[in-house]
């Protein structure tokens, strides 16, 4: 190989690297492992698993549930005294709620519809060659996971991971 040659080789390696291969492919990756801490072991970022409050009572509209549930009142009753059906029903508490359409319960599991779930497992977006942000398009989505932050954010393992990723990537480049 000639001097010309080799140098040819180096520019095309580095303008290889300016595309941001490496970092795609790590914050595509580091992206999946945080939907699966997020959304299948139901771990905050600092790794804790928060409970469902188990105390406060509420109505649920069956139009906000994935599964059908009775319409009841706190009483039980399925009619109000003026005998018109009840449009919600009573649940002692969310966990409440959740254990009767069979959702997890053990843990908080951000998944009830499956909507924040498949918005934010697509939600890597490119800003350029250099920079993805983890998103969501969804509105409501974006409320949730500002009201659930401490689920939402990088943990220390992730960080190592787009790391390892980037690193290893751009070495395969260079080789």
């Amino acid at each position: 190989m000639t001097t010309e040659e080799y140098i040819a080789k180096q520019h095309a390696k580095l303008a290889q690297l300016a595309t941001g291969k490496p970092i795609a492919i790590a914050a595509q990756d580091t992206h999946v492992k945080m939907v699966e801490r997020i959304f299948e072991d139901g771990k905050a970022a600092n790794g804790s698993k928060h409970k469902y409050n188990d105390s406060d009572p509420l109505y649920v509209n069956p139009k906000n549930s994935p599964k059908n549930f009775p319409k009841k009142g706190k009483d039980g009753k399925t009619k109000f005294k003026n005998g018109k059906d009840h449009k919600t029903g009573y649940f002692d508490s969310y966990k409440d709620f959740r254990q009767s359409i069979g959702r997890e319960t053990g843990f908080v599991n951000l998944n009830l519809f499956g909507i924040l779930q498949s918005d934010f497992a697509k939600g890597v977006v490119k800003l350029d060659n250099l920079k993805y942000v983890s998103t969501v398009t969804n509105e409501a989505n974006k409320v949730k996971i500002e009201a659930n932050n401490t689920y939402f954010q990088l943990n220390k393992s992730e960080r190592e991971n787009f790391i390892d990723i980037a690193h290893f990537e751009a070495l395969e480049i260079l080789r």
